[in-house]
């Protein structure tokens, strides 16, 4: 699997996941504004809300450093339009192992 390949399916769900949950806990935002904000369905944002997703996801978003995923819902919730992709570059480039060339070398 391709860099940007392992990014669409499993990065980038488990960042949502992750901010979907921070989203919700610390900021008591309701899942139809997490969903706008992330850019996905209000179901989506209930099933990561509620732990449904695959294992795979959970794997990941265990591993993505608690206070990048706090520092991208505090910007959300500033009003930063780009948190999310910023997010997902900052988490790619955090796990070592991941090796994703697209996202190298992105201004963040």
């Amino acid at each position: 699997m391709l860099g940007y390949e392992k990014a669409a399916k499993e990065i980038l769900p488990a960042v949502r996941s992750a901010l979907a949950k921070e989203l919700k806990s610390q900021y008591h935002i309701k899942e139809e504004e997490i969903s706008k904000k992330l850019g996905i369905t209000q179901a989506a944002v209930s099933k990561y809300v509620r732990n449904k997703c695959s294992d795979k996801i959970k794997l990941v978003e265990n591993s993505i450093s608690k206070e990048v995923i706090a520092s991208c819902a505090k910007d959300m919730v500033l009003g930063n339009a780009d948190a999310v992709n910023k997010c997902v570059c900052n988490v790619c480039k955090s796990m070592n192992d991941f090796g994703c060339g697209f996202y190298y070398g992105s201004k963040v």
